[in-house]
């Protein structure tokens, strides 16, 4: 009844005209919503495809906890309908690309390659777009993962002040899904409001609930140790303070981690790509006035040219890799 009363009640003197444009973008949406990507699968196949897959169940958890509202049996018939589609599809093409190269170029080539390096093509877009599919749900629980424990900090903060004002769990809950984007807990604090008010479930089994579908160890932990103050008739403003304490020293050990790898990092990264490029080019100048071959065949400026285009580049992506995966915990 509380959510029904946030909302104001329909207007009963609309009129004809005010009431037809409305009809026709509801029409409209329903329409463009129900024909997608995986919907075309599912219709095409049925849920035959997901009671052969072997890792249906799993797909069926990574959804849950990926917040991907869709239902594991219709996203496994659209994985195998697109895997098909992609591996199909560019069967003729690349065989019609291949073979007008071969024949415009006149290389020397049997008759079949075009078509084996077709194949090989088909089979490769397929392999990716199933590799796609499989771990997308994991990527996007492992970035809400992410999202959720660098703010549980400050969520856990922001409930503390909450229940010190008085503020029961589902008010605490209501505020967070109003709130809760900051946080990255907006569609957490949703699901648990929605089962709470909707589905008529109690507050306790609504929590555990999502804390058995977030993909987040420590806020599934900080979710059972709610459960578990509020069942014992502990003090939960005191639990809140002690865990939002407990995530503060989490987070300055986490940060002081992260400024050790990141000066690890610049040392790197003067070290690879300024010091050693000069005297390499040094080096190897001094040696050029000498000629003849240096190391593995190669003269000196084939060596430099080779370092130039090719070591100093993949090393500078190298560090560059390393700092995004040591900012990506921030």
């Amino acid at each position: 009844m509380r959510l029904l009363e946030k909302f104001p009640k329909p207007s009963l003197k609309l009129g004809k005209k005010s009431a037809e444009p409305s009809l026709k973008r509801a029409k409209k949406s329903r329409k463009g919503s129900s024909i997608n990507i995986h919907a075309l699968g599912y219709r095409l196949l049925g849920d035959f495809p997901a009671r052969i897959f072997p890792l249906s169940k799993k797909t069926r958890e990574s959804l849950l906890k990926a917040n991907i509202r869709i239902n594991h049996v219709v996203y496994v018939s659209s994985m195998l309908f697109w895997v098909v589609v992609a591996s199909v599809l560019p069967l003729p093409i690349s065989f019609f690309i291949i073979s007008t190269l071969v024949s415009l170029l006149r290389l020397q080539f049997p008759g079949w390659f075009p078509l084996f390096l077709s194949f090989i093509i088909s089979l490769v877009s397929g392999g990716v777009t199933f590799v796609l599919f499989l771990y997308y749900p994991i990527y996007k629980a492992s970035a809400l993962k992410r999202l959720i424990e660098k703010n549980l900090v400050y969520s856990a903060n922001y409930m503390t002040i909450l229940s010190s004002a008085g503020a029961t769990t589902e008010d605490t809950f209501n505020s967070l899904r109003r709130v809760g984007q900051v946080f990255g807990l907006r569609d957490s604090a949703s699901s648990i409001v929605k089962h709470v008010e909707l589905l008529g479930e109690d507050t306790i089994a609504a929590l555990d609930g999502e804390s058995r579908r977030t993909p987040s160890k420590e806020y599934a932990d900080f979710l059972q140790g709610y459960i578990a103050t509020i069942q014992s008739g502990g003090n939960v403003q005191n639990y809140l303070m002690t865990m939002a304490k407990k995530f503060m020293d989490s987070r300055r050990r986490l940060l002081n981690k992260m400024i050790g790898q990141l000066g690890l990092a610049g040392e790197l990264f003067v070290a690879a790509l300024v010091a050693l490029p000069i005297i390499m080019v040094t080096m190897l100048s001094i040696m050029g006035f000498f000629g003849g071959e240096v190391m593995g065949g190669l003269s000196a400026p084939q060596l430099m040219a080779m370092m130039v285009y090719v070591l100093i580049p993949f090393t500078a992506v190298g560090v560059l890799v390393f700092i995004d995966a040591v900012m990506a915990s921030w």
